[in-house]
């Protein structure tokens, strides 16, 4: 069993579930952001030109970035906008909800990871199979792949390490009444 001590001081999380956290926190947030942008995109009388688009982001019209997010405002719609902005907050709270569990040492939270983790794994490998020159995707799939392979090895290193041990009874000699 786990005494006291243990269990108010227990040992601190390694730099490589630290940087999982700070992963899946850093997509929580992002996510989060997309989700909110996009359920104000939804409340708009109208959406955004390129111009405004790019003043708001303090950068040149001409940049293809803000460029191609103007041509993707443009082909949404408002009922679009909010179920993508309803999935995109679902997603950042379940990223939020892993880096959480982790950090709180859960003892199966490496596997609720480990699980959610190897389901994106599908989609970026179909996203490389649509878009090979992306380097994005090519990190996106070998960060993935590092945690599964890292949580894998670690996968029991939050499972309490109890020993059951009966009480033992005092035997005595004089007959049970």
């Amino acid at each position: 069993m786990r005494s006291d001590r243990q269990a108010a001081h227990p040992k601190p999380l390694t730099g490589g579930f630290f940087l999982i956290i700070a992963f899946k926190c850093l997509k929580a947030v992002v996510f989060a952001l997309v989700g909110f942008a996009a359920l104000h995109l939804a409340r708009l009388s109208a959406m955004p030109t390129l111009a405004e688009l790019a003043r708001f982001l303090r950068v040149g019209p001409e940049n293809q970035i803000v460029r191609r997010i103007a041509e993707i405002i443009r082909e949404v719609t408002p009922g679009q906008a909010i179920r993508f902005g309803f999935v995109s907050l679902f997603v950042a709270a379940v990223f939020a909800t892993e880096a959480t569990l982790l950090a709180c040492r859960v003892w199966w939270s490496t596997y609720f990871t480990i699980v959610l983790t190897s389901m994106g794994l599908p989609l970026e490998i179909y996203e490389i199979f649509q878009k090979p020159a992306s380097g994005r995707r090519y990190l996106l799939l070998g960060i993935n792949a590092a945690i599964l392979l890292f949580l894998w090895k670690r996968r029991n290193e939050f499972k309490e390490k109890s020993r059951t041990t009966l009480p033992t009874e005092s035997v005595s000699d004089s007959p049970a009444i």
